[in-house]
């Protein structure tokens, strides 16, 4: 069943808020095999409004709204949809009544506009609002379902799952046969878009319903495997099948599958072996330990970390060897190497990563340009060190840095095979 997501609002269309509504019922919907063919967005006009929702219904097979249903001369969905359905807005008096018992609770005076955000068109499938005042509804326009929300995101959402959620698979299942889809989300790091796709060329051909498709999240590449198939039990074995293809062919460059991004998946990893990190980090400025403390639970694998950007603070607190700076410099194997060491020494950590590098957008030479960094991890068969270059903006620079040493932990607490990259 496709569906098309239309969202109302000037300050949509002028750029004054970001469009989050649209993203977030997309999801929602693809979870319930229900698949957004369009997003659009028009203004609070209710020329515009008919013209998007003629088109939608010309194009969709349910179109999902949100906005326009509030108590302001400007909020006229309202007014736009029961016109096109040749009904008469009417107040929904549930609605009304609750509305009333807010007012009276808080002994807030009434506007003048009061009843424009409990109207709905008479004869609409009414959606309550749970976490809020207008109520949302259902009509048919040309014999499409058009189910209109307030734009509010909370409201959106609490309405969404008290019954829209139960009314969209109502719908999908009313068609007879639905259309399935299986579906896995692959996360690479450490290989770009064109590379993964390389090494995924020609995976669905002769499978049934499937394809492919790619997604760069910097500084990670997801890759979506989707099978579709109106018998769910057969698009699900086909991914199956997929599936063990999609790990065999990207090797130690998956990390994992599913919603967990690489700092919960090296948390998880810590915790299950029953090990602890710290850090000492340089260029990156507290990033690491900032990715691995916004894990719940990081608490149990995490000591602590040490922000050493200048020399002496190197020396300081890590013990980094003064005629090792004078001779390689801050941003080198050997300083990253004794900064793990130090780190692991002096925290008790069973591992401890290290980073030094030039974020940019200065600072950068010849033999050490922008985006040049080094990391080491040290742990209890010694340390180990890489080097990367990324020549890109300083906030890019500083997240790879990070997400590179998080992955070396990753490969030493799972083995290569299971890790992203690897430490070499």
């Amino acid at each position: 069943m496709l569906v098309e997501i239309l969202t109302i609002g000037d300050e949509l269309c002028r750029g004054e808020i970001v469009d989050t509504n649209s993203s977030w019922l997309a999801a929602e919907l693809w979870d319930l095999d229900v698949t957004c063919g369009w997003m659009t967005s028009c203004r609070d006009v209710a020329e515009d409004m008919r013209a998007a929702l003629r088109q939608a219904c010309a194009r969709a097979e349910l179109v999902v709204c949100s906005g326009g249903l509030g108590p302001t001369e400007d909020d006229l969905t309202v007014d736009v949809v029961a016109g096109l359905a040749g009904a008469v807005a009417e107040v929904h008096e549930p609605s009304r009544a609750r509305m009333e018992a807010r007012f009276a609770a808080v002994k807030a005076p009434r506007a003048t506009n009061w009843l424009r955000q409990v109207r709905v068109p008479a004869g609409a499938r009414v959606h309550d609002n749970p976490a809020g005042l207008a109520p949302g509804f259902e009509v048919e326009l040309d014999g499409v379902p058009v189910i209109c929300l307030p734009g509010p995101p909370r409201e959106l959402k609490a309405m969404f799952d008290a019954s829209v959620r139960a009314r969209v698979v109502e719908l999908r299942e009313r068609r007879g046969a639905p259309e399935r889809i299986a579906r896995r989300i692959y996360r690479v790091f450490g290989r770009g878009e064109s590379q993964v796709a390389a090494a995924l060329d020609g995976l669905t051909e002769g499978v049934a319903g499937a394809s492919l498709h790619f997604q760069v999240s910097f500084p990670e590449t997801l890759v979506k495997v989707v099978v579709r198939d109106r018998d769910g039990a057969a698009a699900a074995a086909r991914l199956a099948e997929l599936d063990r293809a999609v790990r065999e062919r990207l090797g130690r460059w998956l990390y994992g599958d599913g919603a967990a991004k690489l700092p919960e998946v090296v948390v998880g990893a810590l915790a299950a072996r029953g090990l602890t990190l710290a850090a000492a980090e340089s260029c990156t400025g507290g990033l690491i330990g900032a990715l691995v403390t916004s894990v719940p639970g990081s608490s149990r694998v995490f000591l602590g970390g040490a922000v050493c950007y200048a020399d002496g603070e190197k020396v300081r607190q890590l013990g980094v060897r003064p005629e090792t700076l004078a001779s390689a410099g801050a941003v080198s194997e050997e300083t990253v190497r004794e900064m793990a060491a130090g780190m692991r020494e002096r925290s008790g950590a069973d591992l401890a990563v290290a980073v030094s590098g030039i974020a940019g957008p200065g600072g950068g030479s010849e033999d050490k340009p922008v985006g040049a960094v080094w990391l080491a991890l040290a742990g209890q068969g010694g340390v180990t060190a890489r080097h990367i270059l990324w020549p890109g903006a300083r906030d890019q620079v500083r997240t790879l840095a990070a997400w590179w040493a998080l992955s070396m932990v990753l490969s030493e607490v799972a083995g290569a095979d299971a890790g992203a990259g690897g430490a070499s």
